[in-house]
């Protein structure tokens, strides 16, 4: 139900967006900022439910995206967690993904923009001295900012959710929860080509 719930929410906020898209592409002539471009994202996280909540901890994320038209992109990225819980249960996740972005340009040079997709995670989950490693994939989604500076530099302001779900049957002592909903915030750069 809750995958149903997020995968609706992600089409009616892209939907709109696309639409637009495609009716602005076809009323100009502009070549808006399209291309290959790479990028790198710094930021922090918060883990929610289960027995992983936590301070904020940093990510590392990266990305190679294509820039299809002024307002659709599609994205892949690398995505770096590190270690984040306490004594009781931690967990260290990292992954990849892929994301569809639909951009509303507000001026030349600032858009918002919303994202959705997937991502193929590895974690290793200990919980009251418990270890296990699991391989799974899960719901992103998101909203950002773009700030291009040039031709070829853009600086983004991202935050984005990831619905992480692991399996409670491995653990003789079962954390109170499967799920661990990510929060991100994230500032980066990106160079398009």
């Amino acid at each position: 139900m809750k995958k149903l719930f997020i995968t609706g929410l992600s089409m009616a906020v892209l939907c709109p967006a696309f639409a637009l898209a495609q009716d602005r592409a076809q009323s100009t002539q502009q070549e808006h900022h399209n291309g290959v471009y790479l990028g790198a994202n710094y930021g922090l996280y918060k883990a929610r439910g289960g027995n992983f909540k936590d301070n904020d901890r940093e990510l590392y994320e990266g990305i190679v995206g294509w820039q299809l038209n002024q307002y659709v992109s599609i994205e892949a990225n690398y995505i770096d967690f590190g270690k984040y819980g306490n004594d009781v249960a931690r967990a260290d996740i990292d992954g990849y993904g892929i994301a569809l972005t639909g951009k509303i340009p507000l001026s030349d040079t600032f858009a918002l923009y919303a994202k959705g997709g997937r991502l193929w995670w590895d974690g290793s989950v200990a919980s009251l001295g418990e270890r296990h490693d699991q391989n799974d994939e899960t719901w992103v989604y998101g909203v950002g900012a773009l700030l291009t500076v040039n031709d070829w530099v853009g600086i983004t302001a991202e935050y984005k959710r990831y619905d992480m779900e692991y399996d409670r049957s491995m653990y003789l002592v079962p954390p109170n929860s499967s799920s661990t909903d990510i929060d991100s915030i994230t500032v980066g750069a990106r160079i398009t080509f």
